[in-house]
């Protein structure tokens, strides 16, 4: 084998992995498009039903493929609780999408790092530098920026931060359960315990969907699936820190999204403040990758 034939081979799985990244990207925009799309005649909380409900029913063919390692927890309280916290942010984050522009929505989102990087400092103690003090000082300007505290702040943006810091919990909680539990095993449970509050949630504002209301769920969920497959591929194949800039471009698809579909184009503000939260997340991001 030559030393170029080599080379080739050990960059073929690089291109894999940000062709994955890329399209988990793009799915996950298209679905939470949908989801804005939708919202206009479904209640959010019937959304979130529907797209944990059918999620389950998506990896459920997962039990034939790998038995009973699918079910099997060490950590049962954990992974209720975790349930519980996931789907309270999606049930914030999807019922915020419908108030926000697409493009908001998803650079808000991008807080969660920020977010679990201040608990990991309150709860488990972890010891962080000035470079990452810096990007939480940085990524908490780019959301004052973007949400204005100045002026009147919006239930949406609230509601999206809420879905971020909620997210931000199951990240940590997460990062606990790998200590005995699997990767398919986790998330499975996720899936599965969205299901609880999302129908109690509905129950409230229930309204049975049409035909094609329901084919745009069903679509729903299965571009939410895919999206978090490819994401989990691409994470096999490639370093965090190489594949996130990809992974901002997701802002991009979310504007010309938003533009071409729902006549949304986002101020300036969302720009800056985009920058600052971008900026902050690859610092920590790239910090973390050089300590490991």
């Amino acid at each position: 084998m030559t030393i170029g034939n080599f080379s080739n081979q050990l960059k073929i799985p690089l291109l894999v992995a940000v062709l994955l990244i890329l399209a988990s990207g793009i799915i996950v925009t298209i679905m939470q498009a949908g989801v804005r799309f939708l919202s206009s005649d479904v209640h959010p909380f019937t959304i979130v039903f529907f797209r944990a409900f059918l999620g389950v029913l998506i990896l459920l063919p997962l039990a034939g493929r790998f038995g009973l390692e699918v079910f099997k927890t060490t950590s049962p309280k954990l992974q209720i609780l975790r349930g519980i916290i996931g789907s309270c942010g999606l049930l914030c984050f999807f019922y915020g999408l419908s108030l926000v522009t697409l493009a908001e929505a998803v650079t808000l989102g991008f807080t969660v790092p920020i977010f679990a990087t201040l608990l990991a400092i309150v709860f488990f103690k972890e010891q962080v530098g000035k470079w990452r003090w810096f990007a939480i000082f940085t990524g908490m300007l780019g959301v004052c920026v973007i949400v204005r505290p100045d002026l009147e702040i919006g239930l949406g943006p609230i509601l999206v931060l809420i879905a971020s810091f909620s997210w931000a919990i199951s990240v940590l909680i997460a990062k606990r359960l790998t200590q005995g539990d699997s990767d398919i095993s986790i998330a499975f449970w996720q899936t599965v315990g969205n299901v609880p509050l999302a129908f109690v949630m509905s129950l409230y504002v229930w309204e049975t969907p049409n035909q094609i209301q329901f084919f745009i769920l069903v679509a729903i969920a299965v571009l939410g699936t895919m999206a978090q497959m490819s994401l989990n591929a691409a994470l096999r194949r490639g370093d965090v820190s190489f594949l996130l800039p990809f992974d901002y471009l997701r802002l991009l698809w979310s504007v010309l999204i938003g533009y071409f579909f729902f006549k949304e184009f986002p101020d300036y503000g969302l720009f800056i403040g985009g920058f600052f939260i971008v900026f902050a997340t690859s610092l920590m991001t790239f910090r973390e990758a050089k300590r490991s």
